[in-house]
């Protein structure tokens, strides 16, 4: 009979989930096991990347991380920049673990019709900014209005100092400097739901030209 894992489930996890702790098993040889985490199979290859393993983009920067719960978080983001406060120059630092991200690759295209010709030339002009959609959660530390938070996000988008956007994901289409330019934010309204919980909408592009040459 073929194996398979349609209808495999684990004792152990089980175990685990309703009393809190690992249980033990005995091997073939007899020898007990305590506080087993993983189930083999025979025929079944081994997970390389079980739960809770980091992984990294080829820049080695990560796509995850394990949150304070012990639950796997995946694709946060840090948005970094700075404002001015009094003529002093102050850091703005923005961590946010749960979003997703939209990402709009373009190209601008010019279209030319040819007399007595069938199709257009077509001709790439340029390659647009990438453009980045987030939309996420601001959460408040023991369920209180995430006041701080909501103001940083709001200072970092009217600030005129550099504003960068990293994390495995996103720089995946970035360049060494993850320069950004914030064009739109928005913070929905909410009606029955938490008051610690407030969810926000944030588009920005990439800022790759920094200089221009004549």
């Amino acid at each position: 009979m073929a194996i398979t894992t349609a209808n495999v489930f684990s004792l152990y996890d089980l175990y685990k989930e309703y009393f809190g702790r690992g249980s033990y098993y005995v091997d073939k040889n007899g020898d007990k096991k305590n506080f087993t985490q993983e189930v083999e199979f025979p025929g079944i290859k081994h997970n390389p990347n079980p739960r809770g393993t980091i992984h990294y983009s080829n820049k080695n920067i990560s796509f995850n991380k394990i949150g304070a719960y012990g639950q796997d978080i995946w694709f946060p983001i840090i948005l970094k920049g700075g404002k001015m406060n009094a003529g002093a120059y102050e850091g703005i630092n923005i961590a946010i673990d749960a979003c997703t991200i939209n990402v709009n690759l373009a190209t601008t295209v010019v279209s030319t019709p040819v007399v007595e010709r069938k199709g257009t030339v077509n001709e790439i002009v340029n390659i647009d900014d990438y453009k980045f959609t987030i939309r996420g959660f601001l959460i408040g530390k023991n369920r209180t209005v995430p006041e701080d938070k909501i103001r940083a996000l709001v200072d970092l988008k009217e600030s005129t100092q550099e504003k960068t956007l990293h994390g495995g994901y996103p720089e995946i289409f970035l360049d060494e400097s993850c320069r950004i330019i914030i064009t739109a934010l928005e913070f929905p309204e909410v009606q029955g739901q938490n008051h610690w919980i407030r969810p926000f909408s944030l588009t920005c592009q990439s800022d790759f030209i920094t200089d221009l040459e004549f």
